[in-house]
């Protein structure tokens, strides 16, 4: 098995850390943290230097690229611009990807190009206060009216809803149909009459908003239906194991990101005259972490090539998402104990990291989750 990339590939890779480490300077990575900020300018830049499409047809606007080159993408994008690489997932990888493969041509039309080249944001409206990983049960109506439709209900948790341009938004048009039938998404304007969001505040990564989204009598046109009407839970399901292998990828660049700055600490930081990383017990937790951080790129990688190889990848996603999630978690965890009390200094990354981080294994579908569909693949 051949583990290494092509010349193209780490063209891409190194030409996103270079970005990255040049527009991410200290003062940004620090104002995402403590302000809040959103740098849109960015991710503009990065849609006009042609990353966002990467995953996009050429016809659209893309590069027409595969999922090894958007988990490349993303591993250095988490690194220090996490808040562009779930804006990435969110917008491409779930809604774009969705509209590419279930779409109509009007609607790749209208929707792909301004999505590639970063002019145009989607957010992706799933879950609801009762609805998460049963994603089936949403309540959340769409009825009839007139040539189009109607909607009412609440979205909560979605992720960049407040800078989004447009929804994907499951709702139930069946309510005598079975759970997984009688669901109907639409593309809805996030600025039409009757959308409300309203920012939820949150431990970690703040310049990506966490939203609730309220509809109150929202019209729809019925060409903003994807997939057809009844047909919206192949819409939900469409992009999961991308969205696993994203978040993988995501994890797998901020965990190295954490780790290389726990690392320098331990070079430079002196007691009893060596520095620390000399002691047993510190270079023990680093060749322990780095051994595992291969692992979880390894399983990344391998899910990323058998998805672009067009094979089941649906088990391989579930461990390389499990994997990576909670490997960030003991990571950080560990780089703090390597801090010592500077780590709970806020003038200090290390706390950042920790709190950045703590969502890792609820997103993208929980553990839990993880753990019971590897466990079915299993014949279990």
């Amino acid at each position: 098995m051949d583990f290494s990339l092509t010349s193209e590939q780490e063209m891409l890779r190194d030409s996103v850390a270079r970005f990255v480490r040049l527009e991410c300077d200290e003062n940004l990575f620090r104002r995402m943290d403590e302000e809040a900020y959103y740098p849109d300018d960015l991710y503009r830049r990065m849609g006009e230097l042609g990353f966002i499409g990467i995953p996009l047809p050429e016809q659209y606007g893309g590069a027409g690229l595969g999922c090894v080159e958007s988990a490349l993408f993303q591993e250095e994008l988490s690194k220090r611009l996490l808040p562009l690489q779930m804006t990435f997932q969110v917008s491409i990888l779930a809604a774009g990807v969705a509209i590419l493969d279930l779409g109509s041509d009007e609607q790749k039309e209208r929707f792909l190009p301004p999505l590639a080249c970063g002019e145009t944001k989607f957010s992706i409206a799933y879950t609801e206060p009762d609805a998460g990983s049963d994603a089936a049960s949403i309540r959340t109506a769409a009825v009839r009216d007139g040539d189009g439709f109607r909607i009412d209900g609440q979205k909560i948790f979605i992720t960049g809803a407040d800078i989004a341009d447009y929804l994907l938004v499951s709702t139930r048009t069946d309510r005598d149909a079975p759970a997984r039938e009688g669901i109907t998404t639409f593309i809805v304007d996030a600025r039409a009459e009757g959308v409300r969001v309203q920012p939820i505040r949150k431990l970690g990564v703040k310049a990506s908003s966490y939203c609730a989204v309220f509809f109150d009598g929202v019209r729809v046109p019925a060409d903003r239906v994807v997939g057809g009407v009844g047909r919206g839970w192949g819409v939900v399901s469409h992009s999961l194991e991308l969205d696993r292998i994203g978040a993988a990828a995501r994890w797998v660049g901020f965990a190295q990101e954490a780790l290389d700055y726990g690392l320098e600490y331990a070079k430079t930081r002196t007691q009893f005259g060596k520095p620390i990383g000399r002691f047993a017990e510190i270079r023990e937790i680093f060749a322990q972490m780095q051994t595992e951080l291969d692992a979880a790129r390894l399983l990344t990688y391998r899910a990323a090539q058998r998805f672009d190889a067009k094979q089941e990848c649906r088990k391989e996603a579930s461990m390389a998402k499990l994997f990576a999630s909670e490997l960030v978690i003991r990571l950080t965890r560990n780089m703090m104990q390597v801090l010592g009390g500077y780590s709970y200094a806020m003038e200090y990354h290390a706390q950042r990291f920790l709190r950045d981080c703590q969502f890792a294994t609820i997103g993208a579908g929980t553990s839990q989750i993880q753990r019971q569909i590897i466990g079915k693949a299993l014949g279990l």
